[in-house]
Formats: structure tokens, C-alpha cells, sequence
């Protein structure tokens, strides 16, 4: 018998926003009808069970929370929290290590981890499951911007800025206070871009730090957001001789430009 991976439809993420709503632990009928009509599960779900044989629904016993877009995902109690832990570790995920490098500077990891209630796990790729597992909370939700767990990396900073400040804290301020959730969801589409490993000339390969902001017009994904059509905008200015003279006498080239440009970029195939 051939292993039957999950279908559903392509979906771009920055579409799948649902209404925040909780659960009580009895309202079984309604958390199974949540799961059969939601997006996000079945694209959180499909990953799990297409990439690592992990079947998501024997280890969720009731959701508690779903949250307005898949980078917040659900939150869940587990079966057996212990077991939920061994599978994500059987799976391939890393998990959040709460070191300090020297003893003085948090790790990656660690940085993951202070956002995490409980024991932290992440899949290793981009994007990027990310896993909090404690004996009666979890949560599930999917980063954008994959990092690699223990030592520093170029990917670690853009994490921490666009998806554990701004998407994390800075938008549900505003909705706080007040600001039309219209216009929230419309920033949502909005990312800050500080110098990262992505940057890369397609030509001559080599790095060209930028500080940048996109907006994206449209993301689609596989249904186990694997494979990925993104098209943004992209407004950016390189480093300078005086913002990153060290870098480019290091490249021994000066890249000086600011830009806007509609940007078609595809990554998984």
C-alpha cells in the first residue's frame, strides 16, 4: 500500500487570515468542523504529514486557540506532550537550546526559544515549522524566514524583525489600538528586510547586503508549502562606502543603488 500524501489546494499564505476564536475542551464537533473547513490546518497539517510522517490529528486531543494568520497558527493541548516531543525529534526538528555562545551571547537558538512557551522545536528549512510543546499548551505556526538553530547565521536577524516584531508585536499593537483591521491586514503584506543570506546576484553570485522593504502581491504554495511563487515589490538600498564600508572592501566592489522593482521570485523546485 503507497503512503497517500494530503491534497489541497495551492493557497498563498498572506490569504489564509481566519477569525480569531477559542475553544473549550468539549466542543469537540466544532473543533473537528474547524479543522475539515480551515486552510491553515490542512496546509500546517499537510507539511507535517508529506515531509515527516507525522500525523498531526493522532497527537492534537483538543485546539484551544486559532489565531488570525498561519504565522500565529493554533494553539492545542496534546495527547501526551512527551510523546508529541519525541515525534517532532523522530521528524528531523531542532530544538530551540537555550545557550549562550562565550556565556555572554544568546544563540539562535535561544532568541527562538524567548518566544516560545515551553520547549521550543523548528523544522530545519524555509519556511519553517515552528513548534512549542509544554504539557497542557502547544502551539503549531509556519515562519517565513527559516534560520539555522545554534550558532549566528545571516537569516537570524530578518526572523527576529519581521516575523517576532513586526508580524508578532507591532501589528497586533495597532489593531490594540484601534487601527482599522483592513488596513493591519494590508501591512501584513509588508515585510523589513535587513541584510540576509537570500541575497544573492542570479548572475554573479556574489553578496550584496540590502536594507529593504517588500510588499508582496500575491505568495502561492504547494499544499505543504514546499514549492513557492512569490511576487512583491521590492523597495531597497544597498550598502554604501559609508553604511557598509567594511563589507565592500571586503568584496573589494561598491554597490551604492536604491531600487524599486517588481520582483517574480520561485524557490523549491
Amino acid at each position: 500500500m503507497t503512503r497517500q500524501e494530503y491534497s489541497v489546494p495551492n493557497l498563498d499564505p498572506t490569504e489564509i487570515t481566519e477569525q480569531m476564536r477559542t475553544f473549550h475542551a468539549e466542543d469537540v464537533a466544532e473543533q473537528e468542523a474547524w479543522k475539515l473547513m480551515s486552510p491553515m490546518w490542512r496546509m500546517i497539517s499537510a507539511r507535517f504529514y508529506n515531509l515527516h510522517h507525522i500525523d498531526l490529528r493522532k497527537h492534537v486531543k483538543s485546539v484551544l486557540k486559532v489565531n488570525s494568520t498561519i504565522s500565529d497558527g493554533f494553539d492545542f493541548v496534546a495527547v501526551d506532550a512527551d510523546k508529541w516531543a519525541e515525534a517532532l525529534r523522530l521528524g528531523g526538528f531542532q530544538n530551540d537550546k537555550r545557550e549562550r555562545i562565550l556565556g555572554i551571547l544568546p544563540s539562535v537558538g535561544s532568541v527562538a526559544a524567548m518566544a516560545t512557551n515551553g520547549e521550543g522545536y523548528r523544522e530545519n528549512s524555509e519556511p519553517s515549522l515552528h513548534c512549542a510543546v509544554a504539557k497542557d499548551f502547544c502551539n503549531v505556526h509556519l515562519d517565513n524566514i527559516g534560520i539555522r538553530l545554534g550558532n549566528y547565521n545571516a537569516n537570524a536577524p530578518g526572523h527576529v524583525i519581521d516575523e517576532l516584531l513586526w508580524q508578532d508585536e507591532v501589528l497586533p499593537f495597532l489593531l490594540k489600538v484601534g487601527i482599522s483591521t483592513h488596513f493591519v491586514d494590508l501591512l501584513r503584506r509588508v515585510h523589513p528586510v535587513v541584510p540576509n543570506l537570500r541575497q544573492v546576484s542570479a548572475v554573479t553570485k556574489e553578496w550584496q547586503p540590502r536594507l529593504a522593504v517588500e510588499l508582496d502581491i500575491a505568495r502561492v504554495r504547494s499544499r505543504d508549502a514546499v514549492k513557492q511563487l512569490r511576487v512583491f515589490v521590492d523597495f531597497s538600498h544597498a550598502c554604501s562606502d559609508s553604511t557598509c564600508a567594511f563589507l565592500n572592501n571586503t568584496q573589494g566592489k561598491t554597490y551604492n543603488d536604491d531600487r524599486m522593482m517588481l520582483m517574480f521570485e520561485v524557490t523549491g523546485l
